[in-house]
């Protein structure tokens, strides 16, 4: 048995993506350089791939606890990936993109959806749904089948909501208004990772930086052509 245990620990690896999708995903966000020389990320990478061939639905658990655990530290904000591996600081976008590059990696099939004010993830295992919401490190795992449709039916558009909210960070712990709910969309890794340039974009304004709203709205527009960010560029470009 210690034999085996041995052997099992030699195999497992540091991050070295095969997926050619997710290797084209990590240029928008990071590098893989970044990822590999990340002791924190390896050493997580390392104990997932331990895990991975025990039952899809245990597997899927263990991965949002431990990521939380090992990485996810203090909520923030606005921060970006980058900022998320260097301090462990954290938002629904760079936890998100965070999952969804440890699920690409691990070959679980995921959804990454967008809202008004907030983005989580919808993994499927075996057919069935489970909810990751990335800024609840105690109960941001929901495999529950009534509570997932309860969780998703909170972000559902209203049929009356016509007014898009453009100047509103996407990460609030709270997620607005009943009647400004007007998006619910899957979305690539790609147009998420545009996603920490919007918030980015909206930072600047608060703080009068208007040229560095427009860049990074551009930054922004450039990975993702969506109605918000158009609205918002608009308004801050020269």
């Amino acid at each position: 048995m210690l034999f085996l245990s041995f052997n099992y620990t030699v195999d497992a690896q540091n991050f070295n993506p095969k997926n050619e999708e997710l290797l084209n995903d990590i240029a928008f966000i990071s590098s893989v350089e970044k990822f590999e020389n990340h002791k924190q990320w390896n050493s997580l990478v390392r104990k997932l791939d331990r895990k991975s061939s025990a039952d899809a639905e245990y597997f899927l658990e263990y991965l949002f606890y431990k990521t939380h655990q090992k990485l996810l530290k203090d909520y923030n904000k606005g921060t970006t990936f980058t900022n998320l591996l260097e301090t462990g600081s954290y938002d629904c976008v760079s936890a998100s993109i965070t999952y969804s590059v440890l699920l690409k990696y691990f070959d679980i099939e995921h959804s990454i959806i967008e809202t008004d004010y907030h983005v989580f993830i919808i993994a499927k295992v075996n057919n069935q749904e489970f909810i990751l919401e990335t800024t609840d490190p105690s109960y941001g795992f929901v495999s529950n089948a009534e509570e997932v449709r309860e969780f998703k039916a909170d972000f559902l558009p209203n049929v009356n909501s016509t007014h898009l909210n453009q100047n509103e960070a996407i990460g609030n712990l709270v997620y607005g208004q009943p009647n400004s709910k007007t998006i619910y969309k899957e979305i690539s890794l790609r147009q998420l990772s545009a996603l920490q340039f919007f918030n980015q974009g909206l930072i600047a304004i608060q703080n009068n930086d208007y040229r560095l709203a427009s860049r990074r709205l551009q930054q922004a527009l450039n990975l993702y052509d969506s109605e918000r960010i158009n609205m918002l560029f608009k308004i801050v470009a020269p």
